[in-house]
């Protein structure tokens, strides 16, 4: 299984979490099944060996947290607003991770050669988007586009530079 595909069974796990926590889980049978998807998302992570990406191990620490809140909630009575918050954070942080992913390879470093020349408070911001690109590509694409990043990066610098100097003499 792909790490794409791998990323897509574990965020569909997630949503399905979600759903559940967000119904009544007035009946015991409703917990139940809350907490076997929660061990069950877990699981798929660990599984999944997926933690290139620290994004990744951050949303895997609140799953592993969410999976024990929900087995300590499973025979209680309180409410699951705290659960369901949780659930849908992770939900959001794996459709982040899922929507930037790259798979590891000569693109992404020749990327961190395109986003290394950039000024350091624009360089975060381009990562994302030439992550982006690049996960929209089809592999046999991705060099050769990460390539002409890296030749217009010097290009994207000088424009950065620029605007903030004319901004800056503007003031």
């Amino acid at each position: 299984m792909t790490r794409r595909r791998r990323l897509a069974h574990i965020s569909a796990l997630a949503r399905e979490l979600e759903t559940a926590l967000d119904g009544k889980l007035d009946r015991i049978l409703d917990r139940k099944s809350a907490h076997e998807l929660a061990l069950e998302l877990r699981r798929a992570i660990e599984r999944g060996r997926v933690f290139d990406d620290v994004r990744l191990f951050e949303v895997y620490e609140r799953v592993r947290a969410l999976e024990s809140a929900v087995e300590v909630n499973f025979r209680a009575t309180t409410s699951f607003a705290p659960l369901l918050a949780g659930a849908r954070s992770i939900r959001v942080g794996l459709e982040e991770i899922e929507r930037t992913s790259v798979e590891p390879g000569s693109a992404s470093r020749v990327v961190e050669v395109a986003v290394a020349v950039l000024p350091a408070h624009h360089q975060a911001r381009y990562g994302e988007e030439f992550r982006a690109e690049l996960a929209d590509l089809p592999r046999h694409k991705r060099i050769p586009h990460a390539i002409g990043l890296v030749s217009r990066s010097l290009l994207l610098r000088r424009a950065l530079l620029d605007a903030r100097a004319t901004k800056s003499a503007r003031r």
